[in-house]
């Protein structure tokens, strides 16, 4: 599903001259993958990048800095992306395991 997206995105930006440049757009595909695999979320991010460059989505439009630049801010913000979403994915399946197994959910110290 979100090796579709990316390539739906890739497509449509290719068709309209770059005009979807959301970083939140890539994220997506991301935060999906990062989900469950932090690894996979980085290759994700890395992809991500390609797709919007081909796309036609980099560089933003009068940019002054080098493309490179802008690759490499761009993946580093969707590698933060794939850290926090996995963060809270972890704490999630950490939490319904333990409602699951019956254990006394974490009340952040509170007894």
């Amino acid at each position: 599903m979100a090796s579709l997206w990316l390539l739906v995105l890739t497509v449509v930006n290719v068709h309209s001259g770059g005009n979807w440049r959301s970083t939140v757009l890539f994220a997506i595909p991301v935060a999906i993958v990062a989900w469950r695999d932090w690894q996979l979320g980085f290759v994700f991010a890395a992809i991500a990048v390609v797709a919007a460059k081909f796309g036609g989505a980099m560089p933003e439009p009068g940019s002054p800095s080098p493309l490179w630049l802008d690759a490499m801010l761009a993946f580093l913000k969707l590698s933060i992306d794939a850290v926090v979403v996995n963060a809270w994915g972890r704490r999630h399946r950490r939490r319904s395991d333990l409602a699951r197994a019956g254990g006394d959910l974490p009340r952040g110290g509170k007894t």
